[in-house]
């Protein structure tokens, strides 16, 4: 009987809007990345009554890694035997054929040459009369160059 009064109570009261709310209404919250779907590849632009919740940034695109050159063809592997250097220096190259090999200072003025008919043998040169400092070692071969920084002290 209690049953039955509180249902015809209730009945009268609804459509006045005094019916008291036992629950809370839902509240809308925006979904975190990790669970929202995938977005399809093509969807259709936000319209400007949509709650702010529902719409999604803009994509940003991923930046493409640079692309390595290619190797050059007409570049020479050197090896200078110490680094730094005192006294002397070894170079190695692999050129087959007659190779002029270069040292150059910082601004990059020759400061000793020495030229020999067959590049792949080692060539030693006498530094002693160089001031300290940085180096570049150059070998030309033909149309083929190489280049090698050394550190003479």
């Amino acid at each position: 009987m209690k049953l039955v009064r509180t249902v015809v109570a209730g009945l009268l009261l609804a459509p006045l809007g005094l019916l008291a709310q036992t629950t809370k209404p839902p509240v809308r919250r925006p979904a975190t990345p990790a669970a929202r779907p995938a977005a399809p590849a093509a969807r259709p632009a936000a319209s400007a009554s949509a709650p702010a919740a529902e719409v999604e940034p803009a994509q940003v695109p991923l930046a493409l890694a640079p692309v390595t050159p290619a190797p050059d063809p007409n570049a020479l592997k050197i090896k200078a035997d110490q680094n730094p250097i005192t006294h002397t220096l070894t170079v190695r190259c692999d050129a087959p054929g007659p190779t002029r090999f270069e040292i150059n200072d910082k601004e990059g003025r020759p400061v000793l040459t020495k030229t020999v008919m067959v590049g792949s043998n080692p060539v030693v040169m006498n530094v002693a009369s160089l001031p300290a400092g940085p180096y570049v070692v150059r070998c030309t071969a033909g149309e083929k160059r190489g280049t090698r920084l050394v550190q003479l002290q």
